[in-house]
């Protein structure tokens, strides 16, 4: 296991865990992604990153759940079945949740205890990206709430 030592860290506000990476969108797709499916949702849960990494080779440190809760799994399996049957292209490879930390990392190895974070995972968004010298720049445009429990 590797821990970065120094790089560009994550500005908080644009911390996230991606489902499904879209790519550049016109205005008239964007409008479909806007419109979701109501049985895209699942019910809320709760996500612990337990899990501490970096990438040597893209130079980036992460944090992961050690176990991915079966919503989430759903809820991503969900979107890329409803963007791939709308024609939208994703990249071909197994949903790998994780949050990224820092950029341009310089990777040494981890201590043996690292601290858990958990994450209340209430509703999905949508996001716009921009890139921009100091790294991308991320807004939201589309907001969706996650079932209650007891729905």
């Amino acid at each position: 296991m590797y821990r970065a030592v120094s790089g560009r860290r994550t500005r908080d506000d644009s911390i996230h865990l991606t489902l499904a990476f879209v790519g550049e969108v016109d205005s008239v797709r964007l409008a479909e992604l806007l419109a979701p499916p109501v049985e895209l949702t699942v019910a809320r849960f709760t996500l612990t990153f337990d899990s501490w990494g970096c990438w040597p080779r893209n130079a980036v440190a992460w944090v992961a759940p050690s176990r991915v809760p079966s919503a989430l799994r759903e809820l991503a399996a969900r979107m890329e079945a409803w963007l791939r049957d709308a024609g939208f292209e994703l990249d071909v490879r197994p949903f790998n949740p994780h949050v990224t930390l820092v950029r341009k990392a310089q990777c040494a190895p981890l201590p043996d205890s690292t601290p858990s974070i958990e994450w209340q995972v209430e509703d999905f968004v949508l996001v716009r990206s921009a890139l921009a010298p100091a790294g991308s720049r991320y807004e939201i445009i589309g907001r969706w709430p996650l079932l209650n429990a007891d729905s």
